[in-house]
C-alpha cells in the first residue's frame, strides 16, 4: 500500500508539473536574455509582430529592452537589433507599430521609445523617447490609425491619452480620459474598450474627437479584475480577461452596447491558471494564459467556446501564479503565432488547420490572402497576403458597384508575407472589395468602410 501511495503522490506531481501541447506545433524558440530581470527568473515581457518586404518580425521586451527578431524561417530566428530600454519590477515592456516604426513603452520610464524599422531586414534605428511635462511612462499602449493610445502610467490619474502620429517621429498630444486608471485598451471604430483593472470595470469611451475623449458607459460583474480586452470584426461579440478575481476569459453579446449579456465564462484546459490577454481572428479566440500558455478556442459559436489547441510554454505546476506565457500575436501572414515566455522567451508556434473553423490557419506552401486588419476600418487599414513563390501580385480594391478606387500593389514579388496600407480618406462609408491575383490564384473579400 505505501508503494502504492508513493507511486499515486509522484505521478500525480509529475502530471501538475508536466508541459501540456495539443493541436500545436514549436516551430522555433529564441532565449538569449537569460541572465537579468526582476523578480529573478522573469527576463521577458510582451511581444508583437510585423511584416515588411516579405517578411516576418517578431518584437519582444525583456530586461534589458526590446529586440526584433526576423521569423521569416522559425527554424532560423534571427537578432536584428535590440533597442536599450529602462527596467522595472516584472519587466514590464509593450509596444506597437504604426507604418514603418515601433513604438515602446515601459513602466520603467523614457516615455514612448521611437524606432524605426525602414532598414530591415539590415537593421533598426533608435530616434528618441518621447516625453512631456508630467509623463515618463505608461504600463501599456494600443493603436488604431494614425493613433496611439498610452494607459496607465504617471500622467493623468492614470488613464489613457491619444498621440497623433501625423509626424510619426515627432507624436502630438491630443485628448485624453483619466476618471479611472485604464490598465489596457482596444480601439475599433474611435471606441475606446478599456479595462479599468483596479476598480474591476470595464469602461466605454468615445474617442471620435481625438481633442475630448467622452464616457459612453461601464459595466462590472462578478469576480471582475479587467485586464485586457478584444472585439470580433463586427464589434458584437467582446471578449474580456480577469487577471485575478475569476481568472477567466469571458465572452459578451455586445450588440446593444447599452447592455451587455454575458454568453460564456471560460476555464482552461488545465483548470487552475489565470488569463492574461486576448486577441480575436475571424473565429478563432487566441489567449495568453501564464501557466498554461497559449490556448486557441473556436467561438463561432460564442455561448459554446470549443479548444482547438494549446501549447504550454510554462513546463511547472499549474496554479494562478505570474509565470508562463505574457502575450501571443496572431495576425502573421503565414498563419504562424507568436508568443512570449517570461522565464523562457520567444516562442513561434502554428496551429493545425480545423475543417470547423472559418478563419483557419494559412498553410505556407499556398497563396493566402488574409482579412483586412482593422474591419471595419476609417480610414487605414492593413491588408496581409503570402506569396508562397516568385510571382505577379496585383492587389485592387473596388467598391459595391465593381468600380476599381485603388491599386495597391501591381509588380513581381518572391517568396514571403506582405502587407499593403489601404487610406480611403477620399471614400464615402461604405462596403468595399479588395482582390489579389497573383499566377493562378485569385480571391476576393470584403471590408467596410464606417466613417
Amino acid at each position: 500500500m505505501k508503494n502504492l501511495i508513493l507511486f499515486l503522490l509522484v505521478f500525480t506531481a509529475m502530471n501538475a508539473g508536466a508541459q501540456s501541447i495539443s493541436n500545436m506545433t514549436l516551430l522555433g524558440n529564441k532565449n538569449e536574455f537569460t541572465t537579468g530581470g526582476t523578480p529573478s527568473g522573469w527576463h521577458y515581457a510582451s511581444c508583437w509582430g510585423y511584416v515588411a518586404n516579405g517578411r516576418e518580425y517578431a518584437i519582444i521586451g525583456h530586461y534589458e529592452g526590446t529586440t526584433v527578431y526576423d521569423v521569416t524561417d522559425p527554424s532560423n530566428i534571427v537578432n536584428k537589433g535590440t533597442v536599450s530600454g529602462p527596467g522595472s519590477f516584472y519587466n514590464y515592456r509593450e509596444m506597437k507599430t504604426y507604418s514603418h516604426y515601433l513604438y515602446i513603452v515601459s513602466e520603467g520610464g523614457s516615455g514612448v521609445q521611437i524606432v524605426d524599422l525602414q532598414y530591415l531586414p539590415d537593421s533598426i534605428h533608435f530616434i528618441r523617447n518621447y516625453t512631456f511635462s508630467g509623463y515618463t511612462r505608461s504600463h501599456s499602449i494600443s493603436q488604431e490609425g494614425r493613433y496611439l493610445y498610452c494607459n496607465g502610467g504617471n500622467y493623468n490619474n492614470g488613464g489613457v491619452f491619444i498621440l497623433d502620429l501625423l509626424d510619426p517621429e515627432n507624436p502630438v498630444k491630443r485628448g485624453q480620459w483619466g476618471t479611472r486608471y485604464v490598465h489596457d485598451c482596444f480601439i475599433k471604430n474611435d471606441t475606446i474598450y478599456a479595462a479599468a483593472i483596479s476598480a474591476g470595470y470595464f469602461v466605454l469611451l468615445d474617442a471620435r474627437n481625438k481633442d475630448s475623449i467622452k464616457f459612453i458607459r461601464e459595466f462590472t460583474y462578478p469576480g471582475a479584475v479587467t485586464h485586457n480586452a478584444w472585439t470580433t470584426d463586427d464589434g458584437n461579440i467582446l471578449v474580456t480577461t480577469d487577471e485575478g478575481g475569476s481568472n477567466h476569459a469571458k465572452i459578451w453579446n455586445f450588440t446593444d452596447i447599452s447592455n451587455q449579456v454575458q454568453l460564456a465564462d471560460i476555464t482552461p484546459y488545465d483548470g487552475a491558471s489565470m488569463v492574461h490577454n486576448a486577441y480575436i481572428k475571424g473565429d478563432l479566440l487566441y489567449l495568453a494564459h501564464y501557466r498554461a500558455g497559449v490556448i486557441v478556442y473556436n467561438i463561432s459559436n460564442p455561448s459554446s467556446p470549443t479548444e482547438v489547441g494549446h501549447y504550454d510554454t510554462y513546463p511547472g505546476t499549474n496554479s494562478t501564479a505570474y509565470q508562463g506565457c505574457w502575450n501571443v500575436y496572431p495576425y502573421l501572414p503565414s498563419g504562424n503565432i507568436i508568443a512570449s515566455d517570461i522565464a523562457t522567451g520567444l516562442y513561434v508556434l502554428s496551429l493545425g488547420t480545423q475543417t470547423s473553423v472559418s478563419q483557419t490557419t494559412e498553410i505556407a506552401d499556398d497563396f493566402t490572402l488574409s482579412q483586412n486588419y482593422p474591419n471595419p476600418f476609417n480610414p487605414l487599414t492593413v491588408i496581409t497576403y503570402y506569396v508562397p513563390k516568385s510571382s505577379r501580385v496585383k492587389l485592387t480594391v473596388t467598391d459595391a458597384l465593381g468600380k476599381q478606387v485603388a491599386v495597391l500593389v501591381n509588380e513581381i514579388q518572391n517568396k514571403g508575407s506582405y502587407s499593403a496600407e489601404f487610406n480611403a480618406g477620399a471614400l464615402s462609408s461604405g462596403t468595399y472589395f479588395y482582390r489579389i491575383e497573383a499566377g493562378d490564384f485569385v480571391q476576393t473579400k470584403k471590408m467596410t468602410l464606417v466613417k
